[in-house]
């Protein structure tokens, strides 16, 4: 079986990155309904996005929302999740997302970790596999800091030295598979008070774009500089992991090594609460763009392969696979049926699975085809 389509998730502790997973997923499901095809997760994926679920309607019950006690990743965690058309052929495009303690990014920390020092490994070579780095940014950490002190504290809140280095290394190995794809999205996170269309009356969407691309020029300048030899789809997506969440205080503390913290307290807004998640679709919208833009191409099998290709393909002996254009070719082509080879089907069943794979197929490009939310922009 070929490997997942891989997009790795890039940012600081504390950010917010396990919860903006969560966010796509329920985005991601909102943009499919209506369509034959589900985001079906495997189980550890269920349970972590079941207990963060959990921890936010507790929340919203008890009225009182601390950003602190919804938890961060303490351990590296990998998040499969797959696009599926209903019915019992089982046909699916899947995604690995990797996600893992923040401080990770930082050598000094992994240093004194045994378990990053066994695991960052793993990170790296997915990070470099990945056909989509996501880096979330603190909105409030960028756009709270007024005084100096705090201007100069934002770097590093940001990690951006570690994001950088991260971003370089993936760019080296993008630039190196000009024909796979190559996807970096930016994506600030709790914007709820800076903008006025998702139940906030905020005015400063001008001002964090600016911000954001202030202090990641460095990262889209490397990018750029390492990726000569190919295209680089930057998107720029502010997103609502809550919607109903405001930040009321910015507080910077003083650190003993003589530098400052953030911590932001938050309250819900409206009673009761309703989450209302913005923008985080974007996210399986262009990992899923990706894949079709660099499907239609190609030269090697149509996904639109006829019904007698079905047939010759059930007589072929199922072959090796491996990279991204045959785990491409597995997913949306009509070699998913190579490795069943053997068992004889009637032509029902293989009508039946041609359905449901143009039904998949036109979910993706359903899905790529929605409107992007206004916030969206592509740099």
């Amino acid at each position: 079986m070929s490997e997942p389509f891989k997009a790795a998730v890039v940012g600081p502790s504390r950010v917010g990155k396990t919860t903006l997973l969560t966010a796509i997923l329920a985005d991601t499901a909102e943009l499919l309904a209506g369509t034959p095809v589900s985001v079906a997760l495997d189980e550890a994926t269920a349970s972590r996005v079941r207990r963060q679920k959990g921890h936010l309607r507790s929340a919203i019950e008890a009225g009182e929302f601390d950003a602190a006690a919804l938890g961060g990743t303490q351990a590296m965690s990998v998040y499969e999740i797959k696009l599926q058309a209903d019915g019992d052929v089982g046909l699916e495009i899947p995604f690995r997302i990797l996600d893992y303690p923040g401080g990770w990014l930082d050598p000094d920390m992994r240093a004194r970790s045994p378990e990053a020092g066994k695991e960052w490994p793993s990170c790296e070579a997915h990070i470099k596999d990945s056909i989509m780095l996501l880096l979330p940014i603190d909105a409030a950490v960028l756009m709270e800091a007024s005084t100096p002190a705090q201007r100069a504290a934002v770097p590093e809140l940001l990690g951006l030295v570690d994001v950088e280095a991260v971003a370089e290394r993936w760019a080296k190995i993008r630039n190196q598979h000009p024909a796979e794809p190559a996807v970096l999205l930016l994506a600030p996170l709790k914007c709820e008070k800076y903008f006025s269309d998702n139940g906030g009356a905020g005015q400063e969407a001008g001002r964090l774009r600016k911000l954001v691309r202030e202090k990641y020029k460095e990262v889209l300048r490397i990018v750029a500089a390492e990726c000569k030899d190919r295209m680089v789809h930057v998107v720029y997506a502010p997103i609502d992991t809550y919607g109903c969440v405001e930040l009321m205080e910015a507080e910077w503390l003083r650190l003993g090594s003589g530098g400052l913290d953030f911590r932001g307290h938050y309250r819900f807004r409206g009673r009761p609460p309703t989450i209302s998640v913005k923008a985080a679709g974007t996210i399986m919208q262009e990992l899923c763009r990706a894949i079709l833009d660099t499907e239609i191409g190609r030269t090697t099998e149509s996904i639109d392969a006829s019904l007698s290709a079905y047939t010759r393909l059930l007589e072929r002996k199922a072959a090796p696979k491996g990279g991204f254009l045959n785990t491409l070719s597995y997913y949306l082509g009509n070699e998913v049926w190579e490795n069943r080879a053997g068992r004889q089907r009637t032509q029902q069943e293989i009508a039946r699975a041609q359905r449901q794979r143009e039904q998949l197929r036109e979910a993706v490009e359903k899905l790529v085809a929605s409107p992007s939310d206004d916030r969206v922009e592509v740099w």
